[in-house]
């Protein structure tokens, strides 16, 4: 019985020991893991209106890429309109979303100058056939490999899908948003 007690006791010991250990590491991870998050994640006082401010009232940077069906197109191909540029992808809830408010915005102020040009973030097969279902009536270009330098030349610093950019007649941006745009704001600012 002795013998027992002895083997139970050093069980314990061996068991406060590795808890112990454990509770460390545990803590020690922990502890990293906050560290990695703050270094990556955005900064938790992100104000989409101070972001973006830095590019509204300026030209609009040059960019050309290629459209569903390969052939490039620059973004000067617009000029003298107004011109609503909007990054998405067929992944993001709130872009598909927003897509038919844009279809219908165009039909009514397409007469007017108005023109909206679509910058997939996404496999160019996918895109086709989204917007050949929807009926997207304006161009789409892609931008697999360059959407994120591009999104960030448009004031895009945290890579937000949707987001939309509103550039006037003489190339100059007037208006960025990071998320969903809807109708009465479209129409607002056209």
């Amino acid at each position: 019985m002795t013998r027992d007690k002895g083997r139970s006791g050093i069980s314990l010991v061996t068991y406060l020991i590795v808890a112990a250990v454990a509770a460390t590491l545990g803590f020690g991870l922990h502890h990293l893991w906050n560290r990695i998050e703050d270094r990556t994640a955005p900064n938790p006082t992100f104000n989409e209106k101070s972001a973006s401010a830095t590019i509204v009232g300026q030209q609009r940077p040059e960019f050309t890429l290629p459209d569903l069906n390969g052939q490039s197109f620059s973004i000067d191909r617009w000029d003298g309109k107004v011109i609503l540029i909007n990054f998405w992808a067929t992944w993001c809830p709130p872009c598909r979303k927003e897509i038919p408010t844009f279809i219908q915005t165009l039909e009514k102020y397409g007469d007017r100058g108005f023109q909206i040009v679509g910058i997939a973030i996404d496999e160019p097969k996918l895109v086709a056939e989204f917007v050949q279902n929807l009926g997207a009536n304006y161009p789409q270009l892609i931008a697999s490999t360059q959407s994120s330098e591009l999104s960030k030349r448009y004031g895009n610093h945290y890579g937000a899908l949707p987001y939309s950019i509103l550039i006037d007649r003489k190339s100059t941006i007037r208006f960025t948003k990071a998320g969903e745009l809807s109708r009465d704001e479209l129409e607002s600012l056209i």
